[in-house]
Parts: C-alpha cells; structure tokens; sequence
C-alpha cells in the first residue's frame, strides 16, 4: 500500500484513517460508520482506482462507535428481541459530535477541503439509517450519502423521514440492499428490500433528480459484510469518478 492507515482518537473515541500517497493537496473526506469495517480489506483496491485516475484521491475515516444500538438510533424504541436491550435513540448527541467536534477536528489535523461540498458519510445496517438521518437533520454536512442495507425497519422512520422539509441541492444518494435480505425474519426486518425501496420513492418525490439517486439491488445476497465493502467500493467509484 501506498498510501498510510493509521489510528487516532479524539474524545475518546477510535479513528481508523487512511491517508493517500500524496498529502500535499486538501482532498475529500469519507466519514465512515463502524470504524474500518466497511473498508480495511479494500485499500489496495481503492488506491488502483486513485492511481488509474478512475477516482479522485481521498481521506477516509472510519469512526467506532462507543455503542452502535443507541448512537445509530434517532429515538427509543424497543428491541427486535427479548435478550437484546432496547434502542437508547442517541443520534443527534452523536451527530452534534460529528459536526462540532469531528469533522473540524479532522479538517485541522488532515489535508481535508474545508469546504463539505465533496465530503461523504456512508454506513452500512443501523449505520445506514444514521447516514439517512443525518442527511434529514443536517443536509449541508455531506454533499454524498451512502446507505448500505440500512436498518429502515427502525420504528416510525419512514413516517418521520416523509415528515421532514429539505431541499436537495447537488447531493448523491447511494442505497443498497440485498435481494436475499429479511429472509426468514419474523420481524420488521423481513420487509428491508421494500423499505429501501419506499426510501428510494420518497427521495425522488422530496425533489431528489435521477441523476442524484443510485439504487442497487444485491442479487442473491444477504446482510453481511462481504456484500456491504462491495457497495462500499460501488459508493466511492460513484461519488468521486473522474470525468476522463
């Protein structure tokens, strides 16, 4: 690898970062949920894409969660399960600590664009409904968004989400899902495929233009990692492709 993976912490709190070869140029940052899960294993390949100028070069950070049950969570709600505790709803704590704390942190210590009209945040199951609630509360944060088998089934979201009032500028959204995904689930999560979908619709009559939206169906696939890093490269190659 050419570029640099290193940790930092702030807050207390786990950063896993990558740096690209060349450090001299403030480029894009991508804010990751669930620290480097989503991307640790696909550097190499990230990097060709760099070096081949199919993508522009990138800073990722990958953020740990203290708890992902009730940081990726906009409000309580009860467990899918008796022996898992119940949601805490701690979103919009987390969410101030990405945009008061984080992000400037990361701008001041990192050749990162001061501006957010490049940066993205992308994460995957609850991760993914965080990624969406963040673009509710806070549109001017990330100018791309990438869900991956978002957890959409979370009690009274999608009537929230239709609820909400913003105004899509020049925003990429990125949602996938697996064809397989639910399968077998007596709970609200048997319906992911078509609650991504209904995202997808609601989206599109908020505003949102074709060309802002990028739906993807994993065919055959179910919710686990291999196929997240997948649609992780797929959001990356999208959001920062080089016009050749």
């Amino acid at each position: 690898m050419n570029g640099t993976f290193l940790y930092d912490e702030l807050n207390g709190r786990q950063l896993d970062i990558y740096l690209p070869q060349d450090t001299s140029i403030d480029v894009p940052a991508v804010f990751v949920q669930d620290g480097s899960s989503l991307f640790r294993t696909q550097l190499l390949q990230i990097e060709r894409m760099i070096e081949a100028n199919i993508i522009s070069p990138i800073i990722i950070v990958g953020i740990h969660p203290f708890n992902r049950l009730d940081e990726y969570t906009p409000w309580k709600a009860p467990s899918l399960r008796s022996h898992f505790p119940d949601f805490k709803g701690e979103a919009q704590t987390y969410l101030s600590f990405l945009a008061n704390d984080l992000l400037p942190y990361i701008q001041k210590q990192y050749p990162v664009k001061q501006t957010c009209n490049e940066h993205s945040h992308i994460g995957a199951s609850l991760g993914g409904l965080f990624a969406i609630y963040t673009l509710l509360m806070r549109p001017t944060l990330f100018k791309n968004i990438a869900t991956i088998s978002g957890s959409f089934w979370y009690q009274n979201f999608l009537p929230y989400a239709k609820q909400q009032c913003i105004q899509f500028v020049d925003h990429l959204v990125y949602l996938s899902v697996g064809s397989e995904e639910g399968k077998g689930k007596t709970s609200a999560q048997r319906h992911m495929p078509l609650f991504t979908k209904q995202l997808h619709d609601l989206l599109s009559q908020k505003g949102m233009q074709k060309w802002q939206l990028q739906y993807h169906i994993e065919q055959g696939e179910g919710h686990h990692l291999r196929q997240f890093q997948r649609n992780f490269l797929s959001a990356i190659k999208w959001f920062y492709k080089r016009d050749i």
